[in-house]
């Protein structure tokens, strides 16, 4: 039928193939549901049992079932001491560090496996399962290897559903998995459940490796590596990585898939790229995979904080930077003079390398976006590249045409990615990548069967030789790196950071994420484009081999090993990772050492080897600072002798004249500029806010009341644009902005704050501030990446200026993160004031902070009112600070309005008093009906 062949001997192998990938997914879908972040090493984990129980059979001559025993404890033990050992360790870190360590992990545990038994591993020669019949199906033989899964993989199957549902302990892990709070307060140690669910997907993924081995045809240790664990989380993304039946019943259904695909020599390529549309469908289905909420908080300051302004007036310290840069860039042109063409080929391959690189530090470093494709657009960008040049005989318009295929290419998958964040983006990156190489670039529009490169020509000299060669890549890597650096520091990187800290904060600040993150993808792939085509040219025959898949995860070992924390950290991982396995053919021991020093890096040095080189320049800073009589403690944190060290709470701020307009009236107008009508939404069966009316009068402060359940957060969200409503209005100074974005929202004054204040916890109060000025003066990409300071001095001084105007000049390089609660909501507020609000929406600003803040916070919201004119809309638990505050109030309940009137007539509403204190009316008469006795 159509050239497919539907036999039930295609449909057989198909289920049985399909079981296999099934058991893969069980694996993750347990790992995940513990550690919650894909474990790239679970392939690895089976690819070891396998080796151990080869070398058990074939080496030492033990019995098979003996032996397959045997290497799923090996495999399940090595699994649940990966949990111990790296996982717990990573603890408090962001999931894609977990992912990371586990990509290092893999290739530390294939080599392993080779070196315990690098023969046993082909399908032609690995044991098969004995004291097994056999059979065929339509002259299809069935050998012990099927036989053996199929008897098998039920029965494991069976029992793992029956542990989970009814024994103790799998519902111990059931329980820890899904609440570790909750499950250590019933007495559950969390830990050790999660080290146990490690570990049985170890003996599943060893179980499994060991049954599939012997029928892949002597594809050996390969067969287990990435393309198989994509076909295994094509079934745990179906099963949104927490269902295992669902899990187990699309694996079946992919496996028959791809035997249907293989039967028609068409389509036999096209199983990777059919699996990875499959996955990115999935993805798109359950956004809710791609969402990192669990990371707030979590991250690291990758990108180095701007030098003390001390520190700037001390000439040494201005010029050490500089002249170490051109004694860099010398040393490295002088290497072409010295060294062998096989030497400098190899330091070409390095500076490819750290091209690509540079694309992983924009995204996974400075975003937290974890991406497993960047060589694929390498090679897309070589494949381009190579054509052109070879078609229009103009070597530089090769270059930028590929260059931009590769830019366009990223941003096309960046598209849906947009809403596939940390496991999500891995995991669909991982299949384009695959896609990539097993597809695309074998076609004959890109690599086909291999081409051979242009070399490029300064001014009619062709650089046929390495060393010329090695000079053109050190060119372009030199103009990347300088790119790259203007990136990090300057305003697109500032809002990449914010966008990763804290998404709805920077949305609330009108940073535009989409385009932002569009933009990114779209830098990144350029960048990864200018590495490929520095890889391509510089070979004598381009082919797919060139950009293999696993690339991509070898350029994230580059990256985090060199380290995340400096532009450089590329470089310095490429030279290590690439550059001496090239020179000096370091083998399986040297390979073993290099993932060893992956995985330690990970684990112990989170800003990599090139953190060291920053905490020797700080020192060094610090010397020659302390030689000009300046303390580096007092300098760094801007602290001067006899400063005020009080709260900013408590000092008075200077706000009048801080926008261009005049004040509003306190209260009244013609028309309100605020108007909700009918806002109604449901969260599946739950209805959050029924049907909710309000209007505010310009230069009013409305506040809203409730108890905790009553939907005011979610009422306040819809209004503000970060939840969509399923009726209703919201309409702001005459316009209906029901559809609008937050930021498009923020952009007209419509600004909100939030209940935590987190902000931007590893950017500074300076740089937060600077980037509450993107509605004033947005960052342009192309002054970012060329470094064109016009715009960021403009934003530097309007955040000085709001610094001082909020009395916070004092903490302006410190980390939002250090501050206490009361500074944040000091800083939130300037933020929100940069915005030049016409109504703030403020969600509990009193919200920890102590007694004596919560009023002199009144004091300063009463000032913002009187000096600016703003509207406030307040949402406020404490009901005396509320009262003080406001000119009517609002009482919600059960997602409804109801009562609105003076602070008085609210608080005395037997409605009211009821939400509050429950029907009771003993309690009632002992409130004596008066809430601001309760507090909230």
């Amino acid at each position: 039928m159509g050239g497919f062949d539907f036999g039930i001997d295609r449909l057989v192998i198909g289920l049985f193939t399909g079981l296999t990938y099934g058991l893969l997914a069980v694996g993750l879908v347990l790992v995940y549901r513990s550690s919650r972040f894909v474990n790239f090493a679970h392939g690895s984990v089976g690819a070891f049992g396998a080796s151990v129980l080869a070398l058990f059979v074939v080496d030492w001559g033990l019995p098979y079932w003996v032996a397959f025993a045997v290497a799923i404890v090996v495999a399940a033990v090595l699994s649940g001491a990966i949990e111990v050992v790296v996982v717990r360790r990573l603890e408090g870190r962001p999931s894609l560090v977990g992912m990371i360590a586990t990509l290092g992990l893999s290739q530390l545990i294939l080599v392993m496996s080779l070196l315990i038994n690098s023969d046993g591993v082909s399908g032609f020669t690995f044991p098969e399962p004995t004291l097994l019949p056999t059979f065929e199906i339509q002259e299809l033989p069935i050998g012990t290897p099927y036989v053996a899964m199929l008897v098998l993989a039920p029965v494991l199957l069976a029992g793992l559903g029956w542990f989970l549902r009814h024994h103790r302990m799998g519902m111990a892990i059931r329980a820890a998995a899904d609440d570790p709070d909750t499950a250590r307060l019933e007495g559950i140690p969390a830990r050790w459940m999660a080290t146990l669910a490690w570990a049985i997907a170890g003996g599943i993924a060893a179980f499994s490796a060991i049954l599939v081995t012997p029928t892949t045809a002597g594809a050996g240790m390969e067969g287990l590596g990435p393309d198989l664990l994509l076909k295994g989380l094509a079934g745990a993304v179906i099963a949104r990585m927490s269902s295992i039946p669902i899990a187990l019943g699309a694996s079946l259904g992919i496996g028959v898939v791809e035997q249907i695909l293989l039967s028609n020599p068409d389509t036999r390529d096209l199983v990777t790229v059919v699996i990875a549309l499959i996955i990115v469908v999935a993805l798109l289905r359950q956004p809710q995979l791609g969402r990192a909420g669990q990371d707030k908080g979590r991250w690291r300051r990758v990108v180095l904080p701007p030098l003390p302004a001390q520190y700037r007036q001390v000439r040494a310290i201005v010029w050490l930077p500089r002249v170490l840069v051109a004694l860099g860039i010398a040393g490295a042109v002088g290497v072409a003079y010295v060294v062998s063409n096989d030497t400098a080929s190899v330091l070409s391959l390095v500076c490819g390398y750290t091209l690509v690189g540079l694309s992983v530090g924009l995204l996974t470093g400075v975003s937290g976006q974890l991406s497993l494709g960047q060589f694929a657009y390498a090679g897309i960008a070589a494949a381009a590249s190579v054509h052109v040049a070879e078609s229009t005989d103009n070597f530089l318009f090769g270059l930028l045409c590929g260059v931009i295929t590769a830019a366009v290419a990223s941003a096309l998958v960046g598209i849906p990615a947009m809403r596939l964040k940390g496991l999500a983006l891995a995991v669909s990156t991982l299949a384009f990548a695959l896609a990539t190489s097993t597809w695309l670039l074998r076609q004959e529009l890109f690599l086909g069967d291999g081409i051979a490169p242009a070399k490029p020509t300064w001014w009619d000299y062709p650089l046929e030789y390495a060393v010329d060669y090695y000079l053109f890549a050190l060119l372009v890597l030199c103009i990347g790196l300088w790119v790259t650096n203007n990136l990090r520091h300057g305003g697109f990187g500032r809002q990449l950071q914010a966008l990763r800290d804290n998404e709805d904060a920077a949305r609330a600040f009108t940073v535009p994420n989409r385009m932002r993150m569009l933009q990114l993808y779209s830098v990144s792939g350029a960048l990864a484009g200018l590495g490929g085509i520095v890889i391509g040219h510089g070979q004598s025959q381009l082919t797919v081999n060139s950009f293999p898949a696993s690339a991509s995860i070898e350029v994230v070992a580059v990256t985090v090993v060199g380290g995340l924390t400096v532009t450089l950290g590329p470089l310095i991982g490429a030279l290590i990772m690439v550059g001496m396995p090239a020179m000096y053919g370091l083998g399986m021991g040297g390979e073993a050492a290099l993932a060893v020093g992956w995985l330690l890096v990970v684990i112990f040095l989170p800003d990599g080897l090139g953190g060291i080189l920053v905490s020797g320049r700080e020192r060094l800073y610090d010397a020659l600072a302390r030689r000009h009589g300046i303390d580096p403690m007092l300098a760094r944190h801007g602290v001067t002798e006899g400063a005020d060290t009080s709260s900013p709470l408590h000092q008075a701020p200077h706000l009048e004249g801080l926008f261009d307009r005049a004040p509003a009236p306190e209260s009244g107008g013609a028309r309100p500029i605020l108007t909700v009508a009918g806002l109604s939404r449901r969260f599946g069966g739950v209805v959050a806010v029924d049907h909710v009316d309000f209007q505010v009068a310009a230069g009013e402060i409305l506040g809203v009341i409730g108890p905790n359940g009553a939907g005011k957060t979610t009422c306040f969200e819809m209004v503000a644009g970060f939840t969509r409503p399923d009726t209703g209005t919201v309409v702001f100074d005459g316009t209906d902005v029901t559809r609008a974005t937050p930021e498009q929202r923020a952009q007209h004054g419509l600004v909100r704050s939030f209940q935590d204040a987190a902000l931007f916890p590893t950017l500074t109060v300076r740089e937060t501030l600077m980037v509450a000025q993107e509605r004033a003066l947005p960052t342009r990409l192309w002054e970012s990446a060329l470094g064109v300071p016009t715009s960021e001095r403009a934003k530097a001084a309007a955040a000085d200026e709001i610094l001082e105007r909020m009395r916070l000049t004092r903490h302006a390089s410190h980390a939002v993160g250090e501050l206490s609660t009361g500074t944040r909501r000091v800083v939130e507020l300037g933020c929100l004031l940069t915005l030049e609000p016409r109504v703030l929406l403020l969600d509990e600003p009193s919200a920890g902070i102590a007694q004596s803040e919560s009023e002199a916070l009144g004091d300063l919201l009463l000032a913002i009112r009187r000096e600016l004119g703003t509207t406030m809309v307040v949402i406020e638990h404490d009901l005396p600070l509320l009262s003080r505050l406001s000119d009517r109030m609002l009482a919600m309940n059960l997602g409804r309005v109801i009562a609105t009137g003076t602070p008085d007539e609210v608080r005395n509403d037997p409605a009211v008093v009821r939400s509050y204190l429950g029907a009771d009316q003993a309690a009632i008469q002992r409130s004596g009906l008066h809430l601001a006795a309760t507090n909230g």
